[in-house]
């Protein structure tokens, strides 16, 4: 941390306000998964348009990201972020009080663009503040503020909308973006940018080309997008209907597993600065160990496709726990470029998340949709559905073992010739 800026007031002006934008963030991101029931019988909405309407949210917030990390690194988190809000508030608005799909997967869109910078805003205003070492644990710490937000959008977010409906639901996570603005921007100022910051628009593309151009980028951004898009999907509006269809749960009690996945995900937020130690501590990389984890991860994906460990609260626990783990590497990427592109490679990673989670989030509606309706079995269109999502987490995995191997090799290699 800078010895201008004291502890206390970096928690106040910087934790606290960004915490807030993460927590809300994550509701937005997960509580269509409670809002899939009264959606359908409502409005009539079909699988095939339920998931291209949540995942409208993914791909907005996946064209925002490289604008949002040049503005972020341009304007600052604090602009950037109360700006972005603001649309966000517009749109949740409009979803609140669309009546047919058109209007809500408008309004989601915008949504997504609105909180495009939940947690990308936290990651620049971080990295501007404290030295790289401890960027893992003040990142963890945001990331279980979003976690507060995953619960917040389980059972108390099903209980307000079975109570007020889901449109006086809409309404109210409205003024909250909007005071949730308010906040960010009187909290404090963002620190001034470096001298080689300010030298204009062409500048800060020229620093994007630079990230994506990297192979340090590429050797961890791929399975970053591919495992955590995947589990964005699921978690943000599948595992609901799953709770539903193929375990036979009601609404009520779905919510309740919802509940339980975003304590095991909180908890796994928080794992960002014990792991960075433990990395340093015995000597392997951030990123080998979030791969291990990774491939647990998708261990408890197949008990639970496969229904070996269907219903039981454990495999849940794992799944959000293990599914989340993978945040690190945004820490890892911020790491490798320094705060002068942190915004703009974290945002570059970004792209690749939300991407991935709007096609992952689409195609799992589509597949349900497409599943003869007079099957016998309707579960096994849920269970076909996810074990996609799999095979596709399995091959980015092994791509990137691949290129990890190959790349110590070549290190041994270069050691050896000199």
């Amino acid at each position: 941390m800078t010895s201008s800026f004291s502890a206390g007031r970096f928690w106040l002006t910087v934790m606290l306000p960004f915490g807030v934008g993460y927590f809300v963030t994550l509701i937005f991101r997960t509580v269509n998964a409670v809002l899939a029931h009264p959606l359908q019988t409502d409005l009539g909405i079909n699988n095939a348009q339920l998931g291209l309407i949540s995942a409208m949210f993914m791909l907005g917030t996946a064209a925002a990201q490289l604008p949002l990390g040049v503005l972020l690194d341009m304007w600052g988190a604090r602009r950037t972020q109360a700006l972005f809000f603001c649309a966000g508030a517009a749109g949740i608005f409009l979803f609140g009080i669309a009546s047919d799909a058109t209007l809500l997967a408008i309004g989601r869109a915008i949504l997504g663009v609105g909180v495009a910078g939940g947690l990308m805003a936290a990651f620049k205003a971080i990295a501007d503040r404290v030295d790289p070492d401890d960027i893992p644990f003040y990142n963890g710490i945001i990331m279980a503020c979003g976690g507060l937000g995953v619960l917040a959008a389980s059972v108390p977010a099903k209980l307000f909308e079975v109570e007020f409906g889901w449109r006086a639901l809409c309404i109210a996570l409205a003024v909250l973006t909007l005071l949730t603005a308010l906040l960010i921007v009187a909290s404090g100022r963002d620190k001034a940018p470096a001298k080689s910051q300010a030298s204009g628009f062409a500048a800060q593309l020229e620093g994007l080309k630079m990230v994506y151009s990297s192979r340090d980028f590429w050797s961890v951004a791929p399975l970053l997008g591919i495992a955590n898009g995947g589990f964005i999907a699921i978690q943000g509006l599948w595992a609901g209907p799953w709770l539903q269809h193929v375990e036979g749960r009601d609404p009520i009690h779905a919510a309740h597993y919802l509940f339980i996945i975003g304590v095991a995900t909180t908890v796994s937020m928080l794992a960002g600065g014990p792991l960075a130690r433990l990395s340093r501590r015995i000597d392997i990389p951030l990123s080998t160990i979030a791969a291990i984890c990774i491939a647990i991860h998708i261990g408890v994906q197949i008990l639970i496709v496969t229904g070996i460990a269907e219903g039981t609260t454990v495999i849940w626990i794992a799944y959000g726990f293990f599914g989340q783990v993978v945040l690190v590497y945004y820490a890892v990427i911020a790491q490798r470029f320094g705060a002068a592109l942190a915004g703009r490679a974290v945002t570059a990673a970004n792209v690749l998340v939300f991407f991935y989670a709007f096609v992952a989030q689409t195609v799992f509606g589509l597949i349900l949709h497409l599943w003869p309706q007079s099957d016998s079995h309707p579960e096994l269109g849920y269970r076909i559905a996810f074990a996609t999502l799999i095979v596709v987490e399995v091959i980015a995995f092994a791509a990137f073992v691949v290129q990890a191997l190959a790349g110590r090799r070549g290190e041994r290699a270069a050691d050896k010739s000199a």
